[in-house]
């Protein structure tokens, strides 16, 4: 369900980011893929933290990568993602349309990556508590009794 949901989120709040573009003078920066690839990944972490394992993760990227395939379709009367035209022109919602279509693996291979080394330590943080000796109140051999008091 978590791989599902967060490929839904991660596709459709994604496509709608993707395709803003700051311009810096004359050069167009597509600052909304690198956000939409940004937002896919932690998406996709979130759900394999939640769920405690590597393999949701990477399968919420995958499920997502899926969905962005059939975004930039000509299924719904025109591609939500561009990623040509045919008239040649370059333009930077095409630019845009790229980074998010094939940056999507990246993304999910980094937070793949990510997931992995936080369960890892997760894991180690577990087994180090639990090996570690719980000794009752009062019977710690380091301790000192500290100088007697008198009143």
């Amino acid at each position: 369900m978590a791989v599902v949901l967060g490929a839904l989120a991660a596709g459709i709040l994604g496509t709608s980011l993707h395709a803003q573009v700051l311009y810096a003078g004359e050069t167009p920066l597509p600052l909304g893929a690198l956000g939409a690839l940004v937002l896919s990944a932690a998406v996709a972490v979130f759900a394999g933290l939640w769920a405690r394992s590597v393999a949701v993760s990477a399968a919420t990227g995958i499920l997502t990568y899926v969905l962005l395939g059939a975004f930039s379709l000509d299924i719904f009367s025109g591609p939500l993602i561009v990623t040509g035209t045919d008239s040649g022109l370059d333009l930077p919602v095409i630019t845009a349309g790229l980074i998010w279509l094939f940056g999507q693996s990246l993304a999910t291979v980094a937070a793949v990556m990510v997931t992995a080394v936080a369960l890892r330590r997760e894991a180690r943080y577990e087994r180090e508590t639990l090996q570690a000796p719980v000794l009752p109140y009062g019977t710690d051999p380091g301790y000192r009794q500290g100088p007697e008091t008198r009143s």
